[in-house]
């Protein structure tokens, strides 16, 4: 069985997991994916990460999951990573390029930062996380993922007051590309209802991992904080998506469930608890009626 965690904490956490390079500082960390050691993990399980990352992939392949979308990732692009998100990736080929990695504490005395962070669309649950860039775009954010490295790697006593600096720059830019992409597409109120509802699941299942709530929120919970009505938002979500909003809700503590289950070590009564069931019995009551399996035997045939 692994050892690992697929809830990583922080920086060190999250590097350490991965098996890549040594982190810079608690808050603020960038590489190059060439600096990357022989041991950096190819392809990961699906875990979540109490952390923001950038990454600026010049050249390469790899196929990702971040929140509730998967993606094909190629050259020239530029992607968003947030706490609330859940991750997976797969490197199809060598990587090129740079990942910024960062924590909230990092941008927290900075107003300016803070509000470019924590507004910024791509860093949202529902959203797109993925900008496609140009050459003459690509080019440009490159030299300033390269200049933020040169200063975070130099000698300078306030290196990373600097790089605060910087990544506003690139938070900026960011903003303006995605906007420019994405911001423009017509969205009809069903679409919108159908993204507050998976964003509302999304954050409501990150609480659970922090330990923040004590329930699993209901249907009835959810309607209400969308402004409509139960029904209504059945139908909406049943013609949208083919499934109930019981069904997508279901569906989600089930993936959580089975990552805990094949990545971590917890015992069935700790993950029963760390979800909000009741007791073990009502637990594996209801994983087996959405896998087949009961955990046990699912922990075992997923890790042997």
């Amino acid at each position: 069985m692994k050892t690992e965690t697929n809830y990583y904490k922080d920086i060190y956490k999250l590097l350490e997991g991965l098996k890549t390079v040594k982190p810079l500082s608690k808050d603020f960390h960038i590489h190059k994916f060439s600096d990357t050691p022989s041991t950096w993990v190819k392809e990961t399980s699906i875990f979540r990460s109490n952390t923001y990352s950038i990454i600026l992939l010049t050249k390469g392949e790899a196929k990702y999951k971040i929140g509730l979308s998967d993606y094909h990732i190629t050259d020239g692009s530029i992607y968003f990573q947030a706490p609330q998100h859940l991750r997976y990736y797969n490197r199809l080929s060598d990587w090129e390029g740079y990942v910024i990695v960062f924590m909230d504490s990092f941008f927290e005395n900075h107003p300016t930062l803070k509000k470019l962070v924590t507004s910024f669309d791509g860093f949202k649950i529902t959203s797109k996380v993925v900008v496609p860039l140009d050459e003459e775009t690509l080019l440009e954010t490159q030299k300033m993922f390269q200049h933020i490295y040169d200063i975070s790697y130099s000698n300078s006593t306030h290196k990373f007051d600097k790089a605060k600096s910087l990544l506003e720059l690139i938070m900026r830019q960011s903003t303006e590309h995605y906007n420019l992409r994405y911001k423009n597409q017509e969205e009809t109120r069903q679409n919108r209802i159908v993204k507050a509802f998976e964003h509302i699941i999304e954050e409501h299942l990150y609480d659970i991992t922090q330990n923040k709530v004590e329930r699993i929120i209901g249907i009835s919970e959810i309607a209400e904080k969308i402004n409509v009505n139960t029904t209504y938002l059945g139908e909406v979500l049943k013609k949208a998506t083919g499934k109930t909003p019981k069904e997508i809700l279901s569906n989600r503590i089930v993936l959580e469930a089975r990552s805990l289950l094949t990545n971590t070590d917890m015992a069935i009564n700790e993950i029963t608890y760390f979800l909000k069931f009741q007791d073990a019995s009502n637990f594996a009551k209801f994983f087996k009626s959405k896998t087949g399996f009961s955990p046990t035997d699912y922990r075992f045939k997923t890790n042997n």
